[in-house]
């Protein structure tokens, strides 16, 4: 009777759940269609909308309804500068829209799936997504917006490693270029101070004019937060450029009877107090640089930054021992954080999913076209079979055709020539040896990053496939064979031109005239980019030739090539 009794008693309950959830599942309807109306318009009204559903309702909700909750939850909240890190639920709506679309919904649930990831430190996972929504949008024509707001994130992603700059600051142009074409000023505004930011280090005058595009956009737009952030890379370009007093002047102006309360302001009131204490002690105020150091929120700057800082102080204030210290910390904590961004390998994701989304692309193509393969090879096969009888006759003839122009050559041609010959095929066989060895070194360094990539082992790895492939001296003889034979004399023209030039000097240079890229260059030689840059630079002074180096031996072999 018991057991009958709780039967009874758990249906009665569902009923009343059921019955009672109903109504409420209509309002919460009504809700989020009116929280994703406000979205872009008044995120705080569309949050306040989401938060007002009873937590007792959601589990009511259909799938459908319950995914869009997540979404717009994970969204609002990302919109009004609140963390996300702990909304894992949205990977539920990922998976319902990838199921049931539409896919704008889609791309937007992997948008906000990847700022989850990213502010988890997952940085891979969170471009993985990016990437995923950009493939989405750039195929369904999501429109410039979406698209612009794609090429912020992942830049974002990018300038966290701190060694790919170049790949930032070209994110962040596309970025700029989508928001221009959709004349959505306050985004424009964004993406210039963005973008400023990106090209700091690398193009002082360049960050320095998008500063002043965005500080007046801000100023027109009545924007305050994004005028401190525009304020902010002010100062940071007045310290680049050991304007001193500029930076004293700019951040003072900045920070004058203004108060920022919110946790997002934070940052940039650190760098400009940075920036100001940086400044007063390189100009002999270590007092002044002290008490502006004291109002730094410490927990928003990161330590070699402040090391760096304390470094400038101590020599401000002649204690050399107490600088060397906070170098010795600061540089260690640099290289700690340079270390940490090349082993994040995200160039190498990007390149891993884009060759994927190939190959997937690829298998679609050809299951989608195999029926009508099948349907036209009965004809094709005839076809082939006439056309490989005429084929192999005129084969035939042409090789016949050949041997006795070859007997007629060869009678007339002397030693010297057959010589030649040899010389030519020895050379060919030795590119044929260098594009199979090009081969096992990509498989071997594939596999490599598939068994290595996630550990530290990696670098050892790699290391050592090109030690065994490409030693330095039988590599060296091998290119200067190739470049001999495709360009005689170009290498012995310069040997006699420029006796200063060494021969790790015309090994660059014959690497150059192979067409091989920096970074193969730089894998063969066992150097960096900017050891390269350096070598390129000291042979163009041996020289003494006025362009880049590559454009000389451009126009070099143009001419060799010339009868």
């Amino acid at each position: 009777m018991d057991h009958k009794f709780r039967i009874i008693a758990l249906a009665a309950a569902s009923c009343l759940l059921f019955f009672a959830c109903t109504p409420m599942e209509k309002e919460a309807r009504t809700i989020l269609a009116a929280a994703d109306s406000l979205m872009d318009s008044d995120p705080h009204a569309a949050l306040y909308s989401i938060m007002s559903i009873d937590s007792s309702v959601v589990p009511c909700l259909c799938k459908k309804d319950r995914a869009l909750y997540l979404l717009l939850r994970t969204q609002a909240r990302y919109k009004c500068y609140l963390p996300v890190s702990g909304d894992t639920a949205i990977s539920e709506a990922v998976e319902y829209f990838h199921r049931r679309g539409p896919v704008s919904r889609y791309a937007t649930a992997l948008n906000m799936r990847g700022a989850v990831s990213f502010e988890r430190g997952d940085f891979v996972s969170a471009l993985e997504d990016y990437k995923d929504a950009e493939k989405i949008i750039n195929e369904h024509n999501g429109g410039p917006i979406a698209a612009g707001l794609l090429h912020t994130r992942i830049a974002e992603l990018y300038q966290l490693t701190f060694v790919n700059d170049s790949l930032t600051v070209g994110r962040y142009r596309k970025a700029l270029e989508c928001f221009q074409k959709s004349n959505r000023h306050d985004m424009v505004m964004q993406a210039r101070l963005s973008l400023a930011r990106a090209l700091l280090t690398i193009s002082p005058e360049e960050s320095f004019s998008n500063t002043m595009a965005g500080a007046g956009l801000a100023m027109e737009l009545s924007d305050s937060s994004m005028l401190l952030v525009a304020k902010e890379l002010e100062t940071a370009y007045h310290l680049i450029m050991m304007q001193y007093p500029d930076v004293i002047r700019t951040g003072k102006t900045a920070l004058k009877d203004l108060y920022y309360p919110e946790a997002r302001f934070e940052k940039s009131v650190a760098n400009i107090l940075l920036a100001m204490s940086t400044a007063y002690a390189r100009s002999g105020y270590p007092d002044s640089a002290r008490l502006a150091a004291s109002y730094i929120p410490q927990e928003v700057i990161d330590e070699a930054s402040l090391n760096f800082l304390y470094y400038d102080i101590a020599l401000s204030e002649n204690d050399f021992e107490s600088a060397l210290i906070y170098q010795a910390i600061g540089s260690r904590i640099a290289d700690s954080t340079l270390s940490a961004g090349y082993q994040m390998h995200l160039r190498g994701v990007e390149k891993r999913y884009e060759i994927s989304r190939i190959n997937e692309k690829y298998t679609s193509l050809k299951n989608r076209y195999f029926a009508t393969y099948m349907a036209l090879s009965g004809a094709l096969c005839i076809i082939a079979v006439i056309g490989t009888l005429v084929y192999v006759r005129n084969v035939r003839l042409r090789r016949k055709i050949e041997q006795c122009t070859d007997i007629i050559r060869n009678l007339n041609e002397d030693k010297s020539i057959t010589l030649s010959n040899d010389t030519v095929m020895h050379d060919n066989n030795e590119r044929i040896s260098i594009s199979e060895e090009m081969l096992k070194v990509t498989d071997e360094l594939m596999e490599a990053y598939y068994k290595y990539g996630s550990t530290k082992a990696i670098s050892s790895h790699v290391k050592a496939i090109l030690e065994l492939h490409f030693p330095k001296e039988g590599t060296m003889t091998r290119v200067f064979r190739i470049v001999d034979s495709t360009y005689p004399g170009f290498l012995t023209g310069l040997r006699t031109e420029h006796p200063s030039l060494s021969e790790k000097d015309l090994y660059l240079i014959a690497l150059m005239a192979c067409g091989f890229s920096t970074g193969t260059i730089c894998a063969l030689r066992r150097i960096s980019e900017n050891s390269l840059y350096v070598e390129k630079t000291r042979i163009a002074k041996k020289i003494g030739i006025g362009t880049k180096l590559a454009d000389f031996i451009t126009k070099a072999l143009q001419e060799s090539k010339q009868p």
